[in-house]
């Protein structure tokens, strides 16, 4: 059925169904059909040979034989966010259309860290904060991708890196041009702006490359600030006299707060900018996070982080724009969709996240959600020190969200919030007892009395 002929209100009914009851075995879909899911998902102009890919699954759908899909993680941190998780997304997407999933974990590049879009070097990690890393990133890709099927083939590029012989090594690199890797913008700008480049960071795609002549996959997902690295995949192969793999590279989605950089597009999410959501954010936290992205990131988010197809959301977006539908119930549709991705299609998560939302912001709004997190009003405290532990704020930042009004207290029997005021935080801790404390729009905490 086409969306142009659903009203706006089916639509979202429609939508809702579907992405939250995602059918798990998509194997039935023709090759037409499965390239029809993963084209609109790819970021523009990085699908270096479309033909090739719809050729290579309807080779595979004639022969029985799955794609060999690989995708890479440096486990340079012990942490990732949503956008990271959108390569992990359509990485499940293939392996519920029946495709061998090869997943390699980079503990050998990961201690060298990828110098894409960066302007100085990473800190050199052991291969001991490697090893914590991977523990943390493999549990938390777990919650996407089903990493116990055996369709899953697991892989650590240590394995081959470290048994690499020079004079291989040295035979492969002859076949590569060093332009190829000088002409790079981010290289150049960092010997323009007299920053350092180590020879090790100048192979690093070399290395990355080497995986895929290992695996020989058919695909490699990835962000497109990969694209670069995953191209010289392609050259490596040749170079091996492969058959070069397909790259699909998706888009950053931008941050939570919608800010534009000096040329007007969109920051993307990054840890560093605390515009992002963790893979392991609390549903509540997770839900309001998403309800609270200005209605621009909405779209793009539901392109790179939903299943929905594009025409549902164009439709949506047009709908919306056109006060056919509020962009509240929207987005409220998208909260629930990233809560269910990233906890497994709970739906015991997604109502009590809403729940939560609902009994601070909507309708239902209390005074005193339920969710609110209860401490000790402790006299030996300052409020200053109080409210600093009990948030994990910096005593700076909670002295700076009490200037601009943005702690709030409810206290005695008061129907409604007011301001702390600055010239209370060196006060006794006790003068909170009984008081429910707001940090923020979203953060609750209840002092016993």
């Amino acid at each position: 059925m086409s969306a142009s002929f659903i009203q706006p209100t089916e639509l979202l009914l429609l939508l809702e169904e579907r992405l939250l009851n995602p059918p798990v075995d998509l194997r039935h879909l023709s090759a037409e059909e499965q390239f029809e899911i993963i084209q609109p998902r790819v970021a523009s102009g990085s699908l270096v040979t479309p033909v090739e890919l719809l050729e290579r699954l309807k080779k595979s759908k004639a022969s029985g034989k799955p794609l060999r899909v690989k995708f890479g993680i440096d486990p340079t941190g012990p942490d990732i966010h949503i956008g990271h998780a959108v390569s992990l997304i359509n990485l499940r997407l293939f392996q519920r259309m029946g495709h061998q999933i090869v997943l390699v974990i980079g503990d050998f590049t990961a201690q060298i860290g990828d110098p894409s879009g960066r302007s100085d070097e990473r800190p050199a990690l052991t291969l001991d904060d490697v090893r914590h890393n991977m523990a943390t990133y493999e549990a938390q890709a777990a919650r996407i991708v089903d990493l116990g099927s055996s369709t899953i083939e697991r892989h650590y590029n240590s394995e081959w890196m470290t048994r690499l012989t020079m004079q291989h090594w040295a035979d492969l690199l002859r076949k590569i041009p060093v332009s190829s890797l000088l002409q790079r913008d981010d290289f150049r700008q960092r010997l323009a702006g007299g920053h350092g480049l180590s020879m090790a960071e100048l192979e690093y795609a070399l290395y990355m490359a080497y995986d895929s002549v290992i695996l020989n996959p058919d695909i490699e997902l990835g962000g497109i600030d990969q694209f670069l690295n995953l191209h010289m995949c392609r050259q490596m192969m040749v170079a091996s006299g492969k058959i070069p793999e397909v790259v699909v590279a998706f888009d950053l989605i931008p941050g939570t707060t919608g800010e534009r950089d000096s040329n007007m597009r969109l920051v993307k999410m990054s840890k560093s900018r605390g515009n992002y959501i963790a893979v392991t954010a609390e549903p509540a936290d997770m839900y309001g996070k998403v309800m609270s992205i200005p209605d621009e990131v909405m779209w793009t988010w539901y392109r790179s982080l939903t299943e929905a197809p594009a025409q549902y959301i164009n439709e949506l977006e047009a709908a919306t724009r056109s006060g056919q539908v509020h962009p509240r119930d929207a987005k409220q549709l998208l909260a629930r969709v990233v809560v269910a991705t990233f906890n497994r299609f709970s739906a015991t998560a997604i109502e009590a996240a809403e729940r939560d939302f609902k009994s601070k912001f909507g309708s239902e709004a209390a005074l005193a959600p339920e969710s609110a997190v209860p401490f000790y009003a402790n006299p030996d405290q300052s409020i200053l020190n109080l409210l600093s532990s009990i948030s994990g704020r910096s005593k700076a930042e909670v002295r700076r969200l009490c200037e601009q009004r943005g702690i709030w207290l409810l206290k005695d029997g008061e129907a409604e919030y007011s301001s702390l005021e600055a010239s209370w935080l060196g006060a006794p801790g006790s003068n909170l007892r009984g008081a429910m404390v707001r940090i923020g729009k979203r953060h609750y905490y209840r002092a016993g009395s």
